[in-house]
C-alpha cells in the first residue's frame, strides 16, 4: 500500500506570506495526522519553514527569478502557464509513488493572489523547527547574547549593549557554515529561540520570526495602531514599542 501523502507548492511569492500563511499550514497538517507525507516544492533557502515537519524537500528553481517582483502569493512576471505546468508535473512526479490525498498550492490567478487566507486560518501551527543540521552552529553563534538586533530594519546599532547580537553579523557567520542540508532562515529561526528578544520593526521578514516563535519583540519603527500589529501576530507575542534601545531594554526588563 502506498504512503498518503499532501503536497505543498510550489510557492512563488514572498517569504512573508509563505511564513505566516502556508508553510504553517503543512505543520498543522503534520502535526494533526503524522502518519502523512509532506512533500514540499519551495526555494532552497525556505525549506526550514517546513524543516522537520517535510518528508521530502524539492528545490523550485525559475529562471530571472531575482529580476522579478514577489507580491503575496505571486511572482510578478511568472506567466501563469509556467505556473500551472509546475503544478502539474509535481503531481505526475509523486502520483505513481504515494496516494495523493491533497496538493495545497496558492490560486495567484488576476486578484486572487492578495487574498491573505486561502488556507484556513485555523489551522496554522508556527512551531517552526529547522532540521537538526542548525542547532550547533545556532547555539555557537548566538553565545551568551541575550538579545538580536534586526539591522535590516532599524538604523540603532548595539555598540553599548554586550547582550546583543546584530543580525548582520549572525548571517555572515551562517553563510561561512552554510552546507547542503543547512539555510539562513533555519539558522535564523534556531538563533531567535535561544534569545529572550529581539529588537526591530515589526514589518520585517526577520522581525517577524520572533512574533511566531512566542520571543518578545522591541519594536522600533514606525507606530501602527494595535489592529495592525494584531494582523501580523496570531500568537499575541509580547511587543514593546519604543524610540530607542535603551528604552526598549527598560521596559523589558521591568516587565519581564
Amino acid at each position: 500500500m502506498k504512503d498518503r501523502a499532501v503536497l505543498f507548492g510550489p510557492f512563488v511569492g514572498e517569504l512573508c506570506w509563505e511564513m505566516f500563511r502556508f508553510a504553517p499550514h503543512a505543520i498543522y497538517l503534520k502535526k494533526k495526522d503524522p502518519g502523512l507525507r509532506i512533500i514540499v516544492l519551495t526555494r532552497e533557502e525556505r525549506f526550514d519553514l517546513y524543516g522537520q515537519y517535510a518528508d521530502i524537500l524539492i528545490p523550485l528553481r525559475i529562471k530571472n527569478d531575482e529580476s522579478m517582483k514577489r507580491d503575496c502569493f505571486k511572482l510578478i512576471g511568472y506567466e501563469q502557464e509556467y505556473y500551472n505546468t509546475i503544478i502539474k508535473y509535481f503531481k505526475i512526479k509523486f502520483k505513481k509513488r504515494v496516494t495523493i490525498v491533497d496538493h495545497k498550492y496558492p490560486d495567484v490567478r488576476l486578484w486572487r493572489y492578495k487574498i491573505k487566507w486561502q488556507f484556513p486560518r485555523n489551522q496554522m501551527d508556527y512551531d517552526f523547527k529547522p532540521r537538526y543540521d542548525h542547532n550547533k552552529i545556532a547555539e555557537a553563534a548566538i553565545g551568551v547574547h541575550t538579545g538580536l538586533l534586526d539591522c535590516h530594519s532599524t538604523n540603532n546599532r548595539s555598540d553599548n549593549d554586550d547582550n546583543i547580537i546584530e543580525s548582520t553579523d549572525l548571517i555572515e557567520y551562517f553563510h561561512d557554515n552554510l552546507t547542503d542540508k543547512t539555510t539562513i532562515l533555519g539558522y535564523l529561526i534556531n538563533s531567535i529561540k535561544l534569545c529572550h528578544y529581539v529588537i526591530g520593526d515589526v514589518t520585517s521578514d526577520i522581525s517577524h520570526l520572533p512574533l511566531l516563535l512566542g520571543i518578545p519583540l522591541i519594536h522600533l519603527g514606525e507606530k501602527h495602531s494595535n489592529d495592525y500589529f494584531n494582523i501580523l501576530n496570531p500568537l499575541n507575542t509580547p511587543i514593546i514599542v519604543a524610540n530607542s534601545i535603551e528604552e526598549g531594554l527598560n521596559i523589558y526588563e521591568n516587565n519581564f
